[in-house]
C-alpha cells in the first residue's frame, strides 16, 4: 500500500488502535516466532499496511521518508508510563561513521522520521505477544532535538576516532544511544583507528528518551531543550558556588546563617542542590533533557585527590528485580543507559558536614567491562535469592576486581543482611576505589 500524504498514513494508522497482534497477523508470523519480539514489526508491516518484508535500507515508506517502528510501554504502579525498553534504529559501520556528518549521515537518511507503533506490554502474556494490544501511535521527527542528537552522534564518532569504538558506553550520551548487538555476548568486529576488536553496536534513542517521547503524546506544548546534556545545566547553575563551602553556599541561597552550635542538617548537599539546580520532579519543567533521559543526580563527599570518602548507593533492592537473566534484566538496562551526575565536596575525614567545599560537577557512565562486572554481583544476588542463601550475597571483597556490592540501607540495627528476604533493607554500592578511578 503506498501513501501519498503524511496525513493519508495517519489517518490509515488510526485504524490499529484496540488491534491485537494476532488479529492483523495475517501471514501467521507468530505462529513460528512466538518469543521473538522483532516479529511484532514485521506483523504490522504485513498484516496492516500489507508490505513485503524486506531489509532494505531506504525507509519503510519511503516515498514519505518515514520509517516504522513498533515498541511496547508498561504502565507503572503510580499510574504514570514509560517505554519497555530501547528503540534500536541501525547498525553502526566504524568504518563509516568517522568519515560521516550528522546531517547527511545513514542514520538520518533512514530515520530522520519515525512513526512509532505503541503496544501495552502484558506481562501477564509475556510469552504470547500476540494478545499484546495497540494503544497509540505517534510520529516523531528527530530534527526537533536536532543539536542534542548531533552532539551524541558526534561523541559516539568521536570514540571511534580516537580508537575507542571497544570504549563505547551508553551512559556517553544524552538521548541517542550506542548498544550492544549481537547474537552473542562474546561477538566482536574490528575498528579502523584500533586493533582491539570491539562490540558490534547500533544506534538507539535511549529508553528515558523514548519514554519521554511518548508521555508527550497528551502534551500540547512542551519545554525545550537548551542544554545538550544534563550535566552541562547543572554545571552551570553550581558554578559561581565552586570554592565555597556548604555553610556559605546554603547562607547564600537561603538568607538562613547558621550561628555557632546550630546542628547541620545531614542532608544540606540535598538542600543546596534542591535550591540552586531545582528539585528532582521540577526538572522536567524547567530543561526538556531532563524528560529524555536517564540520570541520578549524587552528592559525593571526596578528598583533595577526588578519593570518595562514601560510597554511591543506589535504590533499594526488590527481590522480584532479580526474576530475569542478567541480559534480559531491568538491572542491566539500567546501568548501561544510566548516568550519574556527581556534585563532588573536598573535605576530609575529619571535615564535619558544612564544612566541605564545592568542587567539581562529574559524569559518570559505564564500559562493557563494567556492565559485565555488574552482572557478576547481580547473578550472586539471583543466586542468594533463588538458593535462599544469604552467604552467597555479593559483600564486599567477594570476588577479585568487584566494583557493585551489597551493603544495608537503613538505620543502624536493622540486622539488613539478616532480614535480606524479609524487606528492601539493603542496596547496590560501588566500590570506592572504583568511583575514584570514573571521576579522576
Amino acid at each position: 500500500m503506498k501513501f501519498k500524504t503524511e496525513e493519508e498514513l495517519l489517518n490509515f494508522t488510526k485504524n490499529i488502535i484496540g488491534k491485537k497482534f494476532i488479529d492483523i497477523d495475517t501471514q501467521k508470523l507468530l505462529a513460528t516466532n512466538k518469543k521473538d519480539k522483532g516479529i511484532l514489526g514485521k506483523v504490522v508491516e504485513t498484516g496492516f499496511y500489507g508490505y513485503e518484508l524486506n531489509s532494505n535500507p531506504e525507509a519503510d515508506f519511503g516515498e514519505l521518508g518515514i520509517e516504522l517502528k513498533v515498541s511496547g510501554f508498561k504502565t507503572n504502579k503510580n499510574s504514570t508510563i514509560s517505554a519497555k525498553e530501547r528503540l534500536v534504529l541501525s547498525m553502526i559501520d566504524y568504518s563509516e561513521i568517522i568519515d560521516e556528518e550528522f546531517e547527511f549521515s545513514k542514520l538520518i537518511f533512514k530515520n530522520k522520521k519515525i512513526l512509532i507503533i505503541w503496544y501495552e506490554y502484558d506481562y501477564e502474556n509475556k510469552d504470547n505477544y500476540g494478545e499484546f494490544v495497540i494503544k497509540h501511535y505517534q510520529l516523531y521527527n528527530m530534527g526537533v532535538d536536532e543539536e542534542v542528537l548531533k552532539n551524541d552522534f558526534n561523541i559516539i564518532k568521536s570514540k571511534v576516532l580516537k580508537g575507542e569504538a571497544h570504549l563505547l558506553s551508553e551512559g556517553d550520551t544524552s538521548y541517542l544511544g550506542a548498544c550492544t548487538k549481537g547474537a552473542k555476548g562474546t561477538d566482536t568486529k574490528t575498528q579502523p583507528k584500533s586493533n582491539i576488536l570491539a562490540k558490534p553496536r547500533a544506534f538507539s534513542l535511549k529508553n528515558g528518551y523514548i519514554t519521554g517521547i511518548l508521555r508527550s503524546i497528551d502534551i500540547s506544548s512542551q519545554v525545550l531543550a537548551k542544554y545538550k546534556t544534563a550535566q552541562e545545566y547543572i554545571y552551570e547553575k553550581l558554578k559561581p558556588y565552586i570554592g565555597m563551602t556548604q555553610k556559605e553556599i546554603w547562607e547564600q541561597v537561603s538568607g538562613i546563617v547558621f550561628k555557632e552550635g546550630d546542628a547541620i542538617p545531614k542532608n544540606l548537599n540535598k538542600m543546596i542542590s534542591d535550591r540552586i539546580i531545582g528539585k528532582d520532579k521540577e526538572l522536567g519543567k524547567i530543561d526538556d533533557v531532563f524528560n529524555k533521559v536517564i540520570y541520578e543526580i549524587k552528592n559525593l563527599p571526596v578528598d583533595k585527590d577526588n578519593y570518595p570518602l562514601e560510597r554511591l548507593s543506589f535504590k533499594n533492592l526488590h527481590l522480584e528485580a532479580f526474576e530475569y537473566e542478567w541480559n534480559d534484566s531491568e538491572w542491566k538496562d539500567y546501568f548501561e543507559e544510566i548516568s550519574f551526575i556527581v556534585i563532588t565536596y573536598e573535605g576530609s575525614k575529619k571535615s564535619k558536614n558544612g564544612e566541605r567545599v564545592l568542587k567539581d560537577v562529574k559524569n559518570i557512565s559505564f564500559t562493557q567491562e563494567d556492565i559485565d562486572l555488574f552482572g557478576k554481583s547481580y547473578n550472586m544476588v539471583r543466586e542468594a535469592i533463588k538458593s535462599k542463601d544469604i552467604s552467597k550475597l555479593p559483600y564486599p571483597k567477594s570476588y577479585e576486581n568487584q566494583i557493585l556490592e551489597i551493603a544495608p540501607k537503613g538505620v543502624k540495627g536493622d540486622d539488613a543482611y539478616n532480614n535480606f528476604f524479609k524487606g528492601n533493607k539493603t542496596c547496590f554500592m560501588m566500590d570506592k576505589d572504583f568511583v575514584s578511578s570514573k571521576i579522576n
